[in-house]
């Protein structure tokens, strides 16, 4: 069921395979879950014998399989023999570019449940993860470490295909300090700091998350250049750099609570500090964009939202940072750069 809209198929057609679109998400999903894409690594292999190597039903993973031939994840050799595609290569652990984390994270509880009650979120305005969930999207982390694992490497992989294109358009050689506000395991400072010998780091993020990145900093062998900082960015004493690092956390929040965060933000730097805000930026209102549909992420799971360059100017200019430039990047992420008025 590969979603092709193209003159072959009929409007009826293309809607059908766009409503059961989720079918192949899970089934993507659960291929990288299982980790069948690392066993196919090697090449191909039968179904029943990984079925063994995982202890799995032979006769559900065989399906499972033949469902990824038709999600384009991999490709059947022989009768019950599979092999990855180049789309199912980027399902493998620890390659450049791998979206494993990502379809777990996407097809798990804390993102699958809340899209469940979109009709919801749409009448009310309101995210939808406290109804489906319990708690907010971060008190649920806090309660299941496994899937805000999987969450946190997602965003890292992520961090990193953003890092070549932050480090390809921004000099950061003139800047003694950086610092990466919400900066999670650091991926994105760590590619910073290796561009840039001369600059030394600072990462910001909550308690819990900062205790774990300075054993993925010290992996990096970056321990002794980066000084991690734990606390909030809606209060007082976010540490003072010469610039900083904002990658998709404005999306995360109402205009309110951005307004809050980049004015504790501003406080804390000094004269004349650089902000490099890292961010989808809707076009406009009638392209069909991805953006659009990040947009309705952000509503369903966080009561944040995605904004156009002026909702960005707005915010910026509310809070005394001065926007110098905005560049669209190959990510589809645009770097907004602004300065402290």
């Amino acid at each position: 069921m590969k979603i092709i809209h193209d003159k072959d198929t009929s409007p009826t057609q293309q809607l059908h395979a766009s409503i059961m679109s989720f079918w192949i998400t899970q089934v993507i999903g659960t291929v990288a879950r299982l980790g069948i894409a690392d066993l196919l690594a090697g090449g191909a292999r039968d179904s029943d014998s990984l079925a063994a190597e995982l202890g799995v039903h032979p006769g559900a993973l065989f399906r499972l399989m033949r469902g990824g031939v038709t999600a384009g994840i991999l490709e059947a050799v022989s009768e019950r023999t599979f092999a990855l595609t180049p789309v199912g290569e980027g399902l493998r652990s620890n390659v450049p570019g791998s979206l494993r984390e990502l379809a777990i994270i996407q097809t798990d509880k804390s993102h699958w449940l809340p899209w469940g009650l979109l009709s919801e979120a749409v009448r009310t305005g309101r995210s939808t993860t406290q109804a489906a969930l319990g708690s907010d999207i971060w008190g649920h982390f806090a309660r299941h470490p496994d899937e805000a694992e999987h969450f946190a490497q997602a965003m890292g992989n992520l961090s990193g295909l953003v890092a070549s294109e932050l480090t390809h358009h921004i000099d950061f050689a003139p800047f003694a300090r950086v610092a990466d506000i919400g900066g999670s395991q650091g991926d994105l400072l760590a590619q910073v700091l290796r561009a840039h010998p001369s600059c030394r780091g600072i990462l910001f993020d909550l308690p819990r998350v900062a205790e774990g990145a300075k054993t993925a900093l010290k992996s990096r062998g970056l321990a002794s250049r980066v000084d991690v900082v734990a606390g909030s960015f809606f209060e007082p004493g976010m540490p003072a750099a010469d610039a900083y690092l904002l990658k998709h956390i404005l999306h995360d929040w109402d205009d309110d609570a951005s307004i809050t965060l980049l004015r504790q933000l501003h406080a804390a730097a000094p004269s004349g500090a650089r902000l490099f805000v890292v961010e989808f930026v809707i076009p406009d209102n009638r392209t069909p964009d991805s953006s659009h549909l990040m947009d309705l992420n952000m509503l369903v799971v966080a009561d944040g939202r995605e904004r156009t360059r002026d909702e960005f100017q707005a915010l910026l200019s509310a809070t005394s940072w001065k926007v110098e430039r905005i560049i669209p990047t190959r990510s589809g992420t645009s770097i907004i750069e602004a300065t402290k008025a």
